[in-house]
């Protein structure tokens, strides 16, 4: 190992005494190290509402340090509470529908049904059977009194009516006997209508109509005994199914009217205020993880065989001189950048160069994004 090292840092300083590359843009070499320049990057969260709104309360600022799950704007939300509500008596309301077809019929509904049923069929007996043999003999005698009353009537006229004629009678009371003849005139017509009636008995539609009053009854007496059909309680439960469906949407709706932090992280902007209206899927914060900070080298072609995940390192901050951080190699991309589309030499190799990302303790978040750093690389001797 320690012969390929010296190996590669000859052919790299004879490769900048061709070219005049600057050594300062190489990594330093020693027996047993490898040092990279690099940056310190930090995860960014970029977070919103996907449903947007007007802002009603902003409760941090930026530079602050937010804990997971913290607060950090909040919507109005009148309008969709509104919704949730509506949506939740909705829910109920389908549950309820769902549970009463699933009992089927109480034995009220049950008793009632029997009874309807049982009220047309005497509806249409009576129909069938009308009138009954003493309705008729009640019409007869009706008719015969009525005409022993016409008849007393007239005699009774054709009396005063020769008196009248003769001046022994006053006109009034010649008119009082013509209006009870004419009365039971009248009466003994209605009782022969009465009669008539009762003979013929019951009309061909009102039979009709009594047997389809009684047929409708004793359908529905069968319905509420055999409850309802499966189709039915099939679809009651497909209509709970989507009435819950959209409570939930509307929930999630309602959880984007709050705006949290994903993890523990600063804020680094907040370009929002109170009363401001955001449109769906707008940036509202953008945040950085403090626990997410690392730094980006790039290693040579001819070097990344030195090197492996996990392997520990020591960093140095520029403008933290006093102290050295700790960090371990998490990355290493499988795919080089700026390769020459011909390699025909090593020295053309070394222009091949594979992303590493360094994870760097930042426990006590001194470290800040676009720091320059140095990482050194103990390889194995």
């Amino acid at each position: 190992m320690k012969s390929l090292i010296l190996s590669y840092t000859l052919l790299i300083l004879a490769s900048c005494s061709l070219t005049g590359c600057d050594r300062n843009d190489l990594p330093f070499i020693s027996r047993n190290s490898l040092i990279f320049s690099g940056a310190v990057e930090q995860q960014d969260v970029r977070v919103g509402s996907k449903s947007g709104g007007r802002i009603r309360q902003v409760l941090v600022r930026e530079g602050d340090r937010v804990e997971a799950g913290q607060t950090l704007v909040t919507f109005d939300t009148a309008e969709i509470e509104a919704l949730l509500a509506q949506a939740s008596a909705r829910v109920d309301q389908q549950k309820a529908r769902l549970e009463r077809l699933e009992r089927g019929a109480r034995i009220e509904e049950k008793a009632q049904a029997e009874a309807n049923a049982a009220a047309a069929k005497a509806a249409l007996d009576g129909v069938k059977n009308w009138p009954r043999g003493e309705e008729r003999a009640q019409a007869e005698a009706s008719l015969a009194a009525a005409e022993a009353e016409q008849r007393q009537s007239r005699a009774s006229f054709e009396r005063v009516k020769r008196l009248h004629e003769t001046g022994d009678l006053s006109k009034q009371e010649y008119d009082t006997a013509r209006f009870r003849l004419e009365q039971s005139t009248a009466r003994v017509e209605i009782e022969k209508k009465r009669l008539e009636i009762l003979r013929n008995g019951s009309r061909v539609e009102e039979v009709r109509q009594a047997e389809e009053r009684y047929r409708q009854s004793l359908q529905m007496e069968r319905m509420v005994m055999a409850g309802p059909r499966r189709e039915e309680i099939a679809d009651a439960r497909g209509q709970l199914t989507e009435a819950q469906a959209r409570l939930e949407q509307i929930r999630v709706q309602m959880n984007e009217g709050t705006v949290t932090a994903p993890a523990r992280s600063i804020v680094e902007v907040l370009a929002v205020r109170p009363g401001d209206l955001l449109v769906p899927n707008q940036i509202v914060a953008r945040l950085l993880e403090e626990d997410q900070v690392w730094v980006r080298i790039f290693v040579p072609e001819p070097q990344l065989g030195l090197i492996k995940i996990g392997q520990t390192v020591e960093i140095r901050i520029d403008t933290i001189d006093s102290r050295h951080f700790g960090g371990m190699i998490e990355q290493i991309n499988s795919q080089g950048e700026f390769n020459p589309r011909n390699v025909q030499s090593r020295d053309e190799r070394n222009h091949l160069v594979f992303g590493v990302k360094v994870r760097i303790d930042n426990r006590e978040g001194v470290l800040k994004s676009g720091m320059a750093a140095e990482v050194r690389i103990i390889s194995s001797p």
